[in-house]
């Protein structure tokens, strides 16, 4: 029966080529048995370990000869996409290994909206949650403050807080090594094959790796959830929790993003709906964001490792005005 799913599935893919150009030879895979897995969760399929997601239109399948360097580019990798006609738009290096920084916690986010309990409460077991590291971006949490895991998202989102990303994942499998190894989990069941954490919040460890193409297909499938756009849409939060004492506290929460503060523009008609912004020394500076044009498209834009954030800024400025100009 193994055998007989397997040929049907490959002959599925032969025959469901891709709008983002896949080639067919693209669709072939070596496969056995015990390599076939059919995302249920999802609705798609992976035939082989190498073999390309075979997506119902969700996902865009880049042939690597479609990438190209672009002298307005100075980044470690960058791509567009517009998921709402899932097409190709522009890229290089997107297969690249890279470190993601706090881009990191977008899969972390990903795995509390699909497992978690937004009104569930999580009491903080040490302070800042026993993160140590000399700059590390804290809220600033102590021991025996209670805070929904809602609230704990928005720390997460907006303002970055790595002692958040370390209680959310103590909240869901009991520790960040547990918690990595289902961030692992889920990265290969969306096709993430160039990724691998081991940590939640995305602090420097050379085996924590991944790559733009791979960061696309994890926002694209965090955009289905209503709560992210809420979050990723705000620019300031306040939220009131409990201390050890029981006491109750206010905390206000400011995003990273320099584009919702203003600091910097996008093109006249372009929003943004989702996005995540990621800075380690290692890492240099990340931005990956899903932004609306006035036509009702979207598209993921991301810059990977930018020299500093006003290079950042300014390459992401150009693909979107790349995107705008589509939509006109």
């Amino acid at each position: 029966m193994k055998r007989f799913i397997s040929v049907i599935l490959a002959g599925v893919l032969i025959l469901s080529l891709c709008s983002c150009g896949a080639k067919e030879s693209e669709l072939y895979a070596m496969y056995s048995d015990d390599t076939n897995v059919v995302n249920t969760d999802i609705g798609e399929y992976v035939i082989g370990q190498t073999m390309p997601l075979l997506t119902e239109g969700k996902i865009c399948i880049i042939d690597s000869a479609s990438l190209s360097a672009d002298e307005n580019l100075h980044c470690k990798a960058a791509l567009v996409v517009d998921i709402t006609h899932n097409k190709f738009i522009q890229g290089q290096d997107i297969y690249t290994s890279i470190y993601p920084a706090s881009v990191t916690k977008l899969l972390t986010a990903l795995l509390i909206f699909k497992y978690g309990n937004l009104d569930d409460t999580y009491t903080i077991k040490e302070d800042n949650c026993g993160i140590t590291e000399a700059g590390a971006q804290l809220m600033g949490f102590k021991k025996g403050d209670v805070i929904t895991i809602k609230d704990l998202l928005y720390c997460l989102l907006l303002y970055s807080g790595n002692d958040s990303a370390t209680a959310l994942a103590d909240y869901l499998s009991g520790s960040d090594a547990e918690f990595a190894t289902l961030m692992n989990e889920e990265a290969k069941k969306l096709g993430c094959t160039g990724t691998h954490f081991t940590n939640p919040h995305g602090l420097h460890d050379v085996n924590h790796y991944t790559t733009a193409y791979d960061q696309y297909m994890i926002l694209r499938h965090l955009m289905d959830y209503e709560m992210f756009v809420t979050i990723s849409s705000t620019v300031d939060y306040e939220f009131t929790y409990t201390n050890a004492a029981g006491e109750y506290l206010t905390m206000p929460v400011t995003t990273t993003n320099k584009f919702k503060k203003g600091v910097y523009s996008l093109p006249e008609g372009v929003s943004i709906v989702g996005a995540k912004t990621g800075n380690t020394y290692a890492a240099g500076t990340c931005l990956i964001q899903c932004v609306e044009t006035s036509d009702g498209t979207r598209y993921i834009i991301a810059v990977f490792g930018a020299e500093d954030q006003q290079s950042l800024y300014e390459q992401h400025q150009y693909l979107s005005s790349m995107v705008e100009g589509i939509s006109n």
